[in-house]
C-alpha cells in the first residue's frame, strides 16, 4: 500500500492512518522520516539524495513526521510549527541543489498535534538528476532496499531514457498517420482531410496500471471529440477507450473521435476543410484553437485519471486533397483577402510541444504551443501565427 493512487491535493488525515495501520513498508516509492532535514550540510546532501533518487527511479513520495522501524512505519510524529514556511525552505532546497530541476509537489495533512508533511516526488523523464551542492556532483537511484548510487552501466542506462522516449514517441505517430491515411481509423471517418491529434506521456511506454474504464464510460465529459461539448456515443474497444461525435450509430460515419490507449495516449481526429465555392479550405485560425484547447484539455483529462505528466503533444495534417490555407478570423468579412499557399504534400506532421504538466489555462498552454502554431502558420505561406496580438496574448475570439 502507497499513497501514489491518492492526486496528491486530496491526502487526508485518514489516509496517513490507514497507511500507518496498514504497516506499509518502505518501497522503492515510499520513505518515512521522522523528522524533517536540519540545516547542516550532511542533511541538506541527505535531502539531495533522497529526492533525487526517487526522481531517477519510479518516482514517490517522501512522507516526514513518521517515524520508521526497519522500514515499517510506527506512530506519527506530527510536525509543529510553520509547515508552509518548512515546505518553502525543502523545495528551495530541491531547486538550487540539484540539476536539472526535479517535479516536486508538497502537501501538509493536518492531523491531531500538528502536521504530516507528503513531499511527491514526480518520476522523471530528463534523467539523471545530480546533487550541484558544494560540487557533489552525486547521482543517486532507488530500489527496495532504498538508495544507491548506480554504477557506470546504470548511468548509461538513466542517460539514453529521454532519447528513447522521443524516439518511440515520433516512432508512435509516424505509425498512426500511415494507418489513418490508408483508412484504417477506428470508426470510418466521414473526411479523408483530417486534423490529428496526439498527447503522449511520457509515462505511456512503461504504463502498466489499467485506465479506469466503468469510471470512463459513465462520463460523456471527458475525452470528448474534438467539436463537441460531450461525446454522442461511448465505445470500449481493443487499444482502449474511444469517443465518437455521431449520435446517430446507424449512419456508421463520424466527423470525429477521441481514442484513448491503454498505456495513456490519446489521439483526437477532426475532418479539416471548409469548403467556399468548391474551393477546400484549411481554416487556420479555427485550426490553431482546437490544437491548443483540445491539447490543454485532454492533458486534463489525462491528470484526472491519474496519468500524469510530462507530456508530448504533436499535431498532423492528412490532406488527400489539394487545398489552401486560410488566415481569416471568425467572423471577418474579407476573409478571402486572407488567403495562404496551397498543400504542397499530403502530410504535415509539426514538430512536438513538451509540457511538464497540464497548463493552467488557455494563455499558458498557447505560450508553450506557439513554435507549433507558428509552423502551422509557415506551412500557409505566413512567417508566424495571426493568432496572437503584439502584446502576446492569444486570441480566443472577437
Amino acid at each position: 500500500m502507497a499513497l501514489l493512487h491518492i492526486p496528491l491535493n486530496q491526502i487526508e488525515e485518514q489516509d496517513i492512518i490507514d497507511l500507518v495501520a496498514a504497516r506499509a513498508p518502505e518501497t522503492n516509492i515510499i520513505e518515512y522520516k521522522r523528522e524533517t532535514y536540519g540545516n547542516a550540510l550532511r542533511d541538506d546532501l541527505e535531502f539531495l539524495a533522497d529526492v533525487s533518487s526517487l526522481a531517477n527511479t519510479s518516482g514517490g513520495d517522501l512522507i516526514i513526521g513518521i517515524a520508521a522501524t526497519q522500514g515499517i512505519p510506527g506512530a506519527p510524529v506530527p510536525l509543529t510549527g510553520d509547515v508552509d514556511a518548512e515546505i518553502n525552505r525543502l523545495e528551495s532546497r530541491a531547486r538550487a541543489g540539484l540539476q536539472p530541476r526535479i517535479s516536486l509537489e508538497s502537501r501538509a495533512v493536518s492531523l491531531q498535534g500538528g502536521h504530516i508533511l507528503v513531499l511527491r516526488v514526480g518520476r522523471s523523464y530528463n534523467p539523471p538528476h545530480r546533487i550541484i551542492r558544494e560540487n557533489s556532483n552525486r547521482f543517486w537511484a532507488r530500489s527496495t532496499a532504498g538508495k544507491y548510487e548506480p554504477n557506470v552501466d546504470q548511468l548509461r542506462e538513466l542517460f539514453t531514457l529521454a532519447p528513447r522516449i522521443a524516439d518511440r514517441t515520433r516512432d508512435f505517430r509516424a505509425s498512426r498517420l500511415v494507418r489513418l491515411a490508408s483508412s484504417d481509423a477506428p470508426v470510418t471517418l466521414m473526411h479523408n482531410d483530417i486534423l490529428v491529434l496526439h498527447v503522449v506521456p511520457f509515462s505511456a511506454f512503461d504504463r502498466d496500471t489499467p485506465l479506469p474504464m466503468a469510471a470512463l464510460e459513465q462520463d460523456y465529459t471527458s475525452f470528448h471529440p474534438i467539436g463537441s461539448r460531450q461525446s454522442q456515443a461511448l465505445k470500449i474497444n481493443f487499444d482502449g477507450f474511444l469517443t465518437m461525435s455521431n449520435g446517430n450509430r446507424a449512419a456508421n460515419v463520424e466527423r470525429a473521435y477521441v481514442q484513448l490507449f491503454r498505456g495513456g495516449i490519446v489521439e483526437a481526429v477532426d475532418g479539416l476543410y471548409v469548403r467556399a465555392s468548391g474551393q477546400p479550405l484549411i481554416p487556420v485560425v479555427e485550426v490553431e484553437r482546437s490544437i491548443t484547447g483540445h491539447a490543454m484539455r485532454l492533458m486534463r483529462n489525462l491528470t484526472a485519471i491519474g496519468i500524469e505528466g510530462p507530456y508530448a503533444v504533436l499535431a498532423s495534417f492528412l490532406t488527400a486533397e489539394r487545398a489552401r490555407f486560410n488566415f481569416a478570423h471568425p467572423g471577418d468579412v474579407a476573409w478571402y483577402d486572407r488567403m495562404g499557399s496551397y498543400t504542397d504534400r499530403p502530410q504535415y506532421a509539426f514538430s512536438e510541444v513538451i509540457f511538464d504538466a497540464a497548463p493552467a489555462d488557455i494563455q499558458v498552454c498557447a505560450q508553450r504551443m506557439r513554435p507549433l502554431l507558428n509552423q502551422l502558420a509557415q506551412s500557409g505561406g505566413l512567417p508566424e501565427s495571426v493568432s496572437f496580438r503584439n502584446d502576446g496574448t492569444f486570441i480566443i475570439g472577437r
